[in-house]
């Protein structure tokens, strides 16, 4: 028997048997519809976790801070350090550990844009705060080594700043008078991706207006304008040894006065990045368990609508094999009936999970694709399982004997 007929056969019993056929195949159904949206859902939130601590900008960073010294012969001797300052970076040059590190200035003041009015968050920063942070803008540019250093009179946005000010005119060009500074958009920040990695610091920044540190300094006063330096560790995974020799250099620099603290962020984001691996793994694991229950619950339908198929049909069976038709043509028949049933049901659980994917994308900010691994995976399953149950039946079939078939 071709294919074609053995295929042929198999649809014309689901379509003879609708409803035993729907409650034989619904295991298949729902455990496929499960994998295709189960493994969707979970690469759609795998992507906007990454995204939420790629925005973080985090990673193997370490944030220097002015600290009282807690040594009493060194409180005595503390004339003797200049604090942070900016010219600390030198020390820094063409380090193996630390690649990158300049100061921030952090405050609050009262911006204006035509009629309207806020108090923000304003960051006086230099390029380094771009290259560690990762910021990049939406429109125009952000902060250049040039603005730093010719104290150009220039600030970029926050994104929700900017829809705050200006709507949904271009921000590009504006005046913006911010602390009685008149200053020109230059360029407007991305909207960060906070539905799964909430932080106060990226909603502040959404909110915020960033500054070159010199236009800072003029503005809120040089001698109280580091708020901290911003260090990054050349590899994140060695951010401890980055920790430690900022700590050596910064004790080198102040000669020896212990008024610094380096607060090691990236060694907290490394940790965290791995419990969010072991626990995306967790979740993949649960849901294949269950979407595998399922698969096999119809793996046994089609076992059992199979063996009720062939005893149905032992004249059939009996006929076909008296006219000359092998025991291997009768094994192939009922074979691909069951794959064909398995397929039948994959295809409607596929037709479904790509639905409803559809469907719940709306609550996902950059969408949900369909999981190219999750259909292959459940359509490749679906039909592994078909092609399991399928085998003693088949076997079955095709051992009886043409007498005895006919006679039943």
């Amino acid at each position: 028997m071709v294919v074609g007929e053995a295929i042929r056969t198999s649809l014309e019993e689901v379509r003879a048997h609708p409803l035993r056929s729907f409650f034989t195949l619904i295991g298949v159904i729902l455990g496929t519809l499960a994998l295709v949206v189960v493994l969707s859902v979970l690469d759609g939130v795998e992507m906007a976790v990454w995204q939420g601590m790629e925005d973080l900008g985090l990673d193997g960073v370490l944030i220097v801070q002015s600290r009282k010294p807690s040594d009493r012969v060194e409180r005595a001797k503390a004339y003797v350090s200049r604090g942070l300052r900016v010219e600390d970076a030198r020390y820094f040059r063409d380090n193996e550990l630390v690649s990158v590190i300049g100061p921030v200035g952090e405050t609050r003041a009262v911006v204006t844009a035509g009629t309207v009015t806020r108090r923000v968050n304003v960051y006086g920063i230099t390029p380094s705060f771009v290259s560690i942070k990762g910021r990049k803008t939406t429109e125009g540019r952000f902060i250049s080594e040039r603005d730093y250093l010719g104290s150009t009179p220039v600030c970029v946005l926050g994104f929700k700043l900017k829809e705050q000010l200006f709507g949904g005119e271009s921000a590009i060009g504006q005046k913006v008078n911010l602390a009685g500074r008149r200053l020109t958009v230059v360029g407007v920040g991305t909207k960060f991706n906070m539905q799964f990695v909430n932080d106060d610091d990226m909603r502040k920044e959404t909110g915020g207006v960033y500054v070159p540190f010199s236009i800072y300094e003029d503005m809120f006063g040089k001698t109280t304008a580091i708020s901290y330096m911003l260090a990054q560790a050349v590899v994140p995974e060695k951010s401890i040894d980055a920790e430690d020799e900022t700590t050596r250099l910064y004790a080198r620099a102040h000669n020896g006065i212990r008024d610094v603290h380096v607060e090691n962020v990236g060694k907290d984001i490394l940790k965290e990045r791995g419990n969010i691996v072991r626990i995306l793994r967790n979740w993949r694991i649960v849901f294949f368990s269950i979407a595998g229950v399922s698969l096999l619950i119809g793996g046994v339908g089609i076992f059992s609508v199979l063996k009720i198929s062939i005893s149905e049909r032992l004249f059939e069976i009996g006929l076909r094999k008296s006219m000359g038709a092998t025991d291997g043509e009768v094994f192939f028949q009922f074979l691909v009936e069951a794959v064909t049933l398995s397929f039948v049901g994959a295809a409607i659980g596929l037709a479904g999970g790509v639905a409803l994917v559809k469907v719940i994308s709306g609550f996902f900010p950059a969408g949900l694709p369909v999981s190219l691994f999750g259909t292959s995976v459940s359509v490749g399953f679906a039909i592994s399982i078909g092609l399991l149950a399928g085998l003693y039946p088949s076997i079955s079939a095709s051992r009886l004997e043409p007498v005895e078939a006919l006679r039943a």
